[in-house]
């Protein structure tokens, strides 16, 4: 591939979807003017609400006061005249003054009932504020002092709140206070206006400050008789989150929000800026008539291709970083109103960084997509669904619950929404999960890789670029389907296969509750990785049997398989355990989705049948199923479409998918690369299946066997171990390597072929008379 010639390609296509002025408005303009538009209308819209006092109208009142204290006195505590009394009485004395010190200390205390309102406003919100900033949430609950505005009325009818003069209506009963000291519980009563916003807006407030004046007077209650403020609360909560102010609490509140609708938003914007000019790249240049012209030109297919997504790729980041400076800048403008950043450099460098392969990947599938559209109109049809199949795995990420593992890890989107979740909430170095980082990056990396291939792939056939008009009959195309059979799978169908079998496993994870995990398992082998491919090789082809490989091979295949099962396990054994040793936390993260590794384990002292019965659930049958699908029929449909070498890494992708572990992803990938080796080499999968049964034999017998290769008699040394490993791995690789070399020779995809019938003689009566 020459990269001039992609050079040229790209910028004559990167300056014209830049002349294009509606694109550069969508992709540009209108990210950097759309949120601080937004968030500015939204403070405005907030201040325009929150400056209107609420009116409250309250009854009876008497010189700004409520209740209001009838008889007189009602509500004071005697306490401070005696104390005035006492020192202004005749007489003198030791006794005389200690009673008075005592009376002027008690005086001290708030052992007057306090008013709710007093000289027109509410006391309760300039109160002396408790710990914990107290004071502070009620003055934010209610709004501060101009926000409620008191207005005194002459009688207790509705009329003044039916007519909105006020927006809420508080009456006391003319003897509160004296009802109150008897021990009474005296009423206040509030209406409202069912259904009125402002009036349900001033009832919520009027309920913050009610509490706290509820408070008030149950502490004065307390002190009259002696006890402490406290006396009510029988044990104390230490909650350090709860005792947070309410400003801070706003502000986590929004941090945790920004950060799960930033990944979102920044996902579906790399979507969104590559997707229109994928479809003008392909489908508009069908239309205008330039396609023909850039395909008759000496650029390679893949060199136009590589053009056309580093143009892709360029809109796609483009329009994804704009949003993200321009939501930073906003949300800078917002945090200024709270009491700590929002939003830290350091995140929105992490998106920066994330955001680069996540629109590499949209780029390369609108390219593949793209491809296929005889117009723009057809174009768009094509790549918006995308959207619907990437809304499911963005909104996954806003469920509760939902966390950065193993398995989300694999899936493209999910993982890089998760990632960049944690990487904005973590505020230190320490708190960054650095060992997800090439768990999420190496499979989006993966999956650009195989879009872009395939955007390849859709570019070299002629029928793809200039494909006429068809009218799409399912029952045709069914009749099609099961009448005009081919001998072996095609590649659509062993990607449906994989598909179908993923599918199936998915929804076998709530079936089966009441069975044992192994039981569970066993089935699940059968029933949802085995039969799919079985079936799919008896309705829809001729040659089932070689439709799965199911050949009987040389001897010398057999003997290949043990030697490489023997040789292969003692390096991947000693590599897996000094990764353990160096990453003490993968060993938990390899079994998070694993539970049959615990299962296993206390498999060690079960009796002779119930290890039979682990040997046949975790060697035998992952070793006849798994073949039978991915070596057999998915591996035997790619080699009709593909090059033997891209098939066998296409099948092994898949194969490791399967497991559903992203730190159990390299060691799958490597076992399904020697075993497609092995397949193709051998035109067969009953050797990959020795291998296979070998392998995972080899793997649990030291644990089914009660451990006795760990006991302190039998350890054995590390430089032995790590001399065995190397040993053995330099024994395998000339054999890998021979085994690659030929397979790398073929230089087109293979179809295997069944074997043709023997010719036989022609009959007498159809031979010409001379």
């Amino acid at each position: 591939m020459r990269w001039s010639i992609v050079r040229l390609i790209w910028l004559r296509e990167l300056r014209d979807q830049l002349r294009d002025r509606r694109t550069v408005f969508m992709m540009a303009v209108l990210p950097i003017l759309l949120y601080p538009l937004l968030g500015l209308g939204l403070i405005q819209f907030a201040f325009l609400l929150s400056d209107k006092p609420s009116v409250i109208g309250v009854y009876p009142g008497s010189d700004g006061e409520f209740p209001p204290r009838t008889p007189p006195g009602a509500g004071l505590s005697p306490v401070s005249a005696a104390a005035c009394f006492a020192l202004a009485g005749p007489g003198g004395g030791l006794d005389r003054l200690v009673g008075t010190a005592v009376l002027v200390q008690a005086s001290q205390l708030r052992l007057d009932y306090p008013l709710l309102i007093s000289d027109g406003k509410f006391t309760s919100i300039f109160y002396p504020p408790a710990p914990g900033g107290e004071a502070r949430l009620l003055e934010r609950a209610v709004g501060g002092e101009g926000w409620l505005r008191v207005v005194f009325l002459d009688r207790p009818d509705r009329a003044p709140l039916d007519d909105k003069e006020v927006d809420l209506i508080l009456s006391a009963e003319t003897d509160f206070w004296s009802r109150l000291e008897a021990g009474e519980r005296p009423v206040l009563e509030i209406q409202s206006r069912e259904g009125d916003e402002r009036s349900q807006t001033a009832r919520k407030r009027m309920h913050a400050v009610l509490e706290r004046w509820t408070r008030q007077i149950r502490e004065v209650r307390f002190l009259r008789h002696g006890l402490p403020a406290d006396f009510d609360s029988p044990f104390t909560i230490k909650d350090p989150e709860r005792a947070k102010s309410s400003s801070a609490a706003a502000a986590d509140d929004l941090f945790d929000m920004l950060v799960r609708v930033f990944p979102f938003v920044l996902v579906m914007w790399s979507l969104a800026g590559a997707l229109y000019p994928a479809v003008d790249l392909c489908a508009g240049e069908k239309e205008r008539g330039t396609m023909e012209t850039l395909l008759i030109s000496p650029a390679s297919r893949t060199e136009i291709v590589w053009g056309k997504f580093l143009t892709i790729w360029i809109f796609s980041a483009a329009t994804a970083l704009l949003n993200l400076a321009s939501m930073g800048a906003t949300t800078a403008l917002l945090s200024g109103l709270l009491p700590h950043a929002i939003l830290r450099p350091a995140a929105l460098l992490w998106c920066v960084l994330l955001v680069l392969p996540l629109s590499a990947f949209f780029s390369a599938l609108c390219l593949a997509v793209g491809a296929y559209a005889r117009s723009s109109k057809e174009g768009q049809h094509y790549l918006m669904p995308l959207f619907l199949l990437t809304m499911p795995l963005i909104f996954l990420t806003l469920a509760p619950g939902v966390e950065l593992s193993p398995l989300y890890s694999l899936v493209p989107v999910t993982g890089v929404a998760l990632l960049l979740q944690r990487l904005m909430a973590a505020a230190s170095l320490d708190q960054v999960p650095w060992l997800y980082f090439g768990p999420v990056l190496a499979p989006m990396v993966l999956y650009g890789w195989l879009a872009l291939r395939w955007a390849i792939d859709q570019f070299q056939r002629e029928e793809v670029l200039f494909r006429e008009a068809e009218r799409l009959d399912l029952r045709l195309w069914l009749g099609h389907l099961f009448r005009d059979k081919e001998p072996l799978p095609s590649s659509g169908q062993a990607f449906f296969c994989f598909a179908l079998i993923m599918v199936l496993q998915w929804f076998a994870l709530g079936l089966g509750s009441q069975l044992s995990l192994l039981t569970r398992a066993g089935v699940s082998l059968v029933a949802f990785v085995a039969t799919p491919p079985v079936l799919m090789a008896v309705m829809l082809t001729t040659k089932p049997r070689h439709g799965l490989a199911l050949r009987w091979p040389a001897p010398k295949a057999w003997l290949l398989a043990v030697l490489l099962a023997v040789l292969l396990l003692p390096p991947l054994a000693e590599l897996t355990r000094r990764l353990l040793e160096q990453f003490p936390d993968l060993k938990r993260l390899l079994t998070e989705n694993s539970p049959l590794a615990d299962a296993l384990v206390s498999a060690a002292g079960h009796d002779p049948l119930g290890r039979l019965h682990y040997f046949l659930v975790l060697a035998l049958l992952p070793a006849v199923c798994e073949e039978l699908a991915f070596r057999g029929f998915i591996l035997t449909g790619l080699r009709g479409r593909f090059r033997p070498w891209t098939a066998i890494l296409l099948s092994s992708f898949l194969f490791a998918l399967l497991h559903l572990n992203v730190f159990q992803f390299l060691p799958s990938f490597f076992l399904g690369v020697v075993l497609g080796l092995l397949a193709v080499r051998t035109s067969s999968v009953l050797p990959g299946m020795l291998f296979h049964l070998l392998h995972n034999t080899l793997v649990i017998i030291p644990v089914l066997l009660g451990g006795q290769l760990g006991r302190e008699d039998v350890v054995v040394p590390s430089e032995v171990r790590l001399a065995v490993a190397i040993g053995c791995a330099l024994l395998a690789a000339p054999i890998l390597g021979r085994m690659a070399w030929r397979i790398r020779q073929v230089d087109r995809p293979t179809r295997p072929q069944p074997p043709e019938p023997e010719p036989t003689a022609e009959p007498m009566s159809s031979v010409p008379a001379r």
